[in-house]
């Protein structure tokens, strides 16, 4: 993973909100925050995602991480939330 990308998603296969939030990222958001986003696949990189849901007390997916606050958004079904999550200044 990329150290300079603030936020991670993590996703697995055979997961239908995961579909929707990367359909979501990709056609309204139009790819806006792709920069910003590590994308971590549970059956891509096992040992990865396990270590660092485990870090942070993940237990289900979809959910985007904003790494430095370790602030995570478990609730991924509106675009408005989704948004102001990736937007919101954070100090």
């Amino acid at each position: 993973m990329s150290a300079e990308r603030p936020f991670v998603l993590f996703t697995q296969a055979q997961c239908a909100a995961c579909e929707v939030l990367a359909r979501m990222l990709a056609l309204p958001l139009r790819g806006a925050f792709d920069h910003q986003i590590d994308v971590l696949h549970r059956q891509e990189r096992p040992a990865d995602f396990e270590a660092l849901a485990g870090r942070h007390g993940l237990a289900r997916t979809p959910a985007l991480l904003h790494r430095p606050s370790g602030e995570l958004l478990l609730e991924t079904g509106s675009l408005g939330t989704v948004k102001a999550f990736l937007q919101r200044p954070r100090t």
